[in-house]
């Protein structure tokens, strides 16, 4: 029978005015007469809160107090958590069961610690007995959960009521010492709220997710194997990827979803000696007990967060008693994954590294962590889909004022987050929660994303040796030059705008191009404006960057070159003065071991191994050169497949040079005497840079002028000519023949 089903009452913790009290409830003295009850009556006393709703078994009482409050204790109930702020929104009559309890059938949900009391060494039998002596003294319901101060101080957080013998979920009942309680399984609850991260994972992390559910099939197999000593599958498993990844969120979220019973080892080393290895024997041990006396129905894992913390790799550099004590921990933990693996245990170990090449050799050979799972960083679908679902659960916040992303605006944020993580994205969002919460009318969504946009510098450009950039400029920043634009829309940009298309004719787009020309004529900015157009992050190298007096470290550098290429894809490539960094081999010199050989062999191997930009990955790295000397560059690097588009970077025609004048009159302020024509003829084979030079010289005449006469002024005609008597051209003969005999011999190639 219900009792007042508006009470709306807000629940207190019953220990703020009673102490080692159970399972009463202190109501107001009107609820009585309202509801016409009695003291000392059992009740369900209905609560919720928001979407959270059930019941707790309690006596009521009478007392004086708020008319809108009530003092619980919510050791008994369905509740999921004592710690929430609940309403009291009804009361509901229970019987009480008096014949006597013969069996209940629990379950227990413990913690970590529990296993570092004594109870863990307690048989399952005896087990019973203690749980027998917590739940004496309490009013019990099946499908109720007993969470006492004492059990949860020895690890226990929650003990469910599975079944009773004669009793139902109608009718509360009391067991006595008859009374026969039976552990129907033991499990290590989950502590971490993942269930909002949950959907999540539905988009880029598809691959390690089926991995991970492979590796439980294979579990499963071994328990049924196990009865007629089958094959021992591999149960260890590397989950890599770098920080911010979501490796520990997205295994969080697999275990939760399969309801592991996992323990954590600590990465943090101890401060004596044989402390670190009793630690790592005591939970192994641990889950042995629980798989093997305990007899837990859920798999057991395992977690070994920060793998390379604990097995490094040897390093010449350390001194002789941090070498000994890693090498002593490294031991002691694969001599304890060996024993799993030889002893059928069905446990599984389960690793996370950002830094696999820091881990132990030893660490990750057959029948340890052999088998690795990697972690990519996202393509722009995933993205997409994530930043969407992201964001949404942000808009579900009650104080944010409410926004909604269009398709072109999902498709900015997807385009302009090369290099993002999954934690990075997170960061995004709560950047734009922030500017929201700025804004106290109505909003601009597309000036809130971007401004949060260029606050977060991507993971991936966090420890990378070179700066990685996001151009602003397209080639409308560039005057004139439409011939090379063509070129360059029609030898990359049309394949990568229309990929179907062009993988429909069998195409692949170049990995590499070779930008050259005589100095000052743009080449670099055309290489700048190239990423911006196609939408890729930009990174530069020059030759000073990758030298260094230390043998090897130029082939490293040009190694952590590419890998961050590869991890801020799609990515621009562009390598400065490339014959300086690549130079022509000698064929009559035998010193193999040049510097500038090496850093040649290294940059052909990582130019092999980029992967063609014509699939559906959108993940394409291209390498754009620029040289001043064309001849000198390696053939080797010439060749198709590497930089195969050779493009030759002319000096401005007349009409480029025109616009060029055009640009610089929009932040010039020339006089209505200024021809730009006649200047862009006088001007005759000047180069883009000396058309620039030409015009900030005639800017200083003006600009000294003003100084003289004290008035306004603009730069005039004279002050251009003036400036084209004391300025010359750059360009020579010579160079434009070289570049003549360059192309001739690529032609006939």
């Amino acid at each position: 029978m219900k009792h007042d089903s508006d009470l709306g009452l807000c629940t207190l913790p019953l220990e703020f005015i009673q102490e080692n009290v159970y399972q009463k409830c202190l109501l107001p003295k009107n609820v009585f007469k309202t509801c016409r009850i009695h003291p000392g009556d059992w009740m369900k006393c209905m609560v919720a809160k928001g979407e959270l709703n059930g019941f707790v078994l309690c006596q009521i009482y009478p007392r004086d107090i708020d008319p809108k409050c009530c003092y619980m204790d919510t050791c008994v109930g369905t509740l999921t958590s004592a710690d929430v702020e609940y309403s009291l929104n009804s009361l509901e009559t229970i019987a009480c069961h008096t014949l006597p309890i013969e069996n209940v059938e629990v379950t227990l949900e413990v913690t970590e610690h529990f296993f570092n009391r004594r109870l863990r060494k307690l048989s399952a039998n005896t087990l019973e007995i203690t749980i027998k002596g917590t739940l004496a003294s309490l009013h019990l319901s099946v499908g109720c959960a007993v969470r006492t101060a004492d059990a949860v101080s020895l690890g226990i957080s929650a003990i469910y009521i599975d079944s009773c013998s004669n009793a139902d979920e109608n009718t509360i009942f009391q067991i006595d010492s008859s009374t026969a309680v039976h552990i129907k399984n033991i499990h290590i609850g989950q502590n971490s709220n993942i269930n909002c991260t949950m959907p999540f994972f539905k988009y880029g992390y598809e691959f390690a997710w089926n991995e991970l559910e492979d590796l439980l099939s294979l579990l499963k197999l071994q328990k049924i194997q196990n009865k007629t000593k089958g094959l021992r599958p591999q149960l260890n498993v590397l989950l890599s990827g770098s920080p911010g990844c979501g490796k520990t969120t997205m295994l969080r979220a697999f275990l939760a979803e399969y309801k592991f019973n996992c323990f954590h080892i600590a990465t943090d080393l101890q401060q004596y000696a044989g402390e670190t290895e009793a630690e790592l024997r005591s939970v192994f041990n641990n889950a042995l007990h629980l798989h093997n006396e305990l007899k837990s129905k859920y798999p057991t894992v395992i977690i070994l967060e920060s793998l390379e913390l604990l097995c490094p790799a040897q390093s010449r550099g350390s001194s002789t008693a941090d070498a000994t004590n890693s090498n002593r921990i490294c031991e002691q933990l694969l001599k304890l994954l060996d024993d799993f693996h030889n002893t059928n245990a069905g446990i599984l170990c389960i690793a996370t590294t950002s830094d696999s090449s820091g881990i132990n050799d030893s660490a990750r050979r057959p029948g340890r962590f052999q088998h690795e799972i990697s972690i990519d960083a996202p393509n722009e679908q995933a993205r997409r889909k994530l930043f969407q679902a992201m964001f949404e659960y942000s808009q579900s916040k009650p104080f944010l004022n409410k926004m909604k992303l269009n398709t072109e605006l999902l498709d900015l944020v997807a385009k302009r987050t090369q290099g993002f993580v999954a934690g990075d994205l997170a960061l995004l969002v709560q950047n734009i929660e922030q500017n929201q919460m700025r804004q106290k009318r109505v909003i601009d969504e597309v000036d809130v994303v971007k401004s949060a946009l260029n606050l977060i510098k991507p993971a991936a450009a966090h420890s990378a040796d070179v700066t990685v950039s996001k151009i602003k400029e397209g080639f409308e920043f560039i005057g004139g030059m439409d011939n090379l634009k063509r070129t360059l829309e029609v030898s990359f940009l049309t394949g990568l705008r229309r990929r179907e298309t062009f993988k429909r004719f069998g195409l692949k787009l170049p990995k590499g191009l070779l930008l050259y020309g005589p100095p000052g004529c743009a080449k670099t900015t055309f290489a700048k404006c190239l990423s911006k157009e196609a939408d890729m992050t930009f990174i530069s190298i020059s030759g000073a960057e990758v030298y260094s007096p230390y043998v090897g470290f130029a082939e490293k550098f040009i190694s952590r070159i590419f890998n961050t290429a590869r991890k801020n894809a799609p990515c621009l490539l562009f390598f400065d003065e490339i014959d300086a960094l690549a130079g022509r081999r000698p064929i009559s010199s035998n010193s193999s071991s040049d510097v500038q050989v090496r850093v040649l062999s290294t940059l052909l191997t990582e130019m092999d191994g980029i992967i063609d930009g014509a699939d559906d990955s959108n993940q394409e790295i291209l390498v754009v050169a620029a040289s001043n000397r064309p001849d000198m560059i390696d053939d080797a690097l010439l060749r198709p497949g590497r930089l195969s588009k050779h493009i030759f970077v002319p000096p401005p025609d007349l009409q480029s040079r025109i616009s060029i004048l055009e640009l610089h009159s929009k932040r010039m302020p020339f006089a209505e005497d200024v021809n730009l024509v006649q200047v862009a003829e006088a001007a005759d084979d000047y180069t883009g840079a000396d058309m620039c030079n030409l015009s900030n010289e005639a800017a200083l005449l003006a600009f000294q002028r003003i100084e003289e006469v004290k008035a306004d002024c603009r730069i005039t005609a004279n002050d251009f000519f003036t400036a084209l008597k004391n300025t010359k051209s750059s360009l020579s003969r010579s160079h434009m023949s070289l570049y003549s005999r360059f192309q001739r011999k690529m032609e006939t190639n």
